[in-house]
């Protein structure tokens, strides 16, 4: 019992000591993108708040899509296939192909549109955010 009410009595305190990591983890990530940029701190700042943003985004919508069975079978059905592509590719050509025969399997690239259509799926299922796009877009636009 009394490690109980002194774990309760603690909570306050690791509440505490969390958001001081969360605060100082985002003055880490302002800090670094300021230099990346050239100084710029309001920018910098837009910039994470912008990432953190649509990280929430993307959190908000991975939840809603886990609580909706239609929602992961759609997901599911979209990313399976190129999801057993790739194994194919490393687990049997890079590891069991050569483990058995003593030499690499080859499977073929996927060209053309279905190649582009896999890049999107898979960029929109599990890529980075246009928020990161844009950042990048500017850390290039400087010399």
């Amino acid at each position: 019992m009394t490690a109980i009410i002194a774990f309760i009595q603690a909570i306050p305190a690791i509440f505490g000591g969390i958001n001081n990591f969360v605060s100082k983890y985002y003055d880490a990530k302002v800090q670094i993108t300021t230099a990346r940029i050239g100084g710029d701190k309001e920018v910098a700042k837009a910039l994470v708040s912008g990432v953190v943003a649509e990280g929430q985004t993307r959190f908000e919508f991975l939840r809603v899509v886990s609580q909706s069975k239609f929602l992961m079978a759609l997901v599911g059905s979209f990313a399976l296939p190129w999801i057993a592509y790739e194994w194919k590719v490393v687990l049997w050509d890079n590891m069991l192909c050569f483990w058995i025969y003593g030499v690499y399997g080859f499977t073929p690239p996927i060209k053309g549109n279905v190649g582009e259509w896999a890049g999107v799926i898979i960029g929109g299922i599990f890529g980075t955010g246009s928020v990161m796009a844009a950042a990048n877009a500017y850390f290039n636009r400087r010399p």
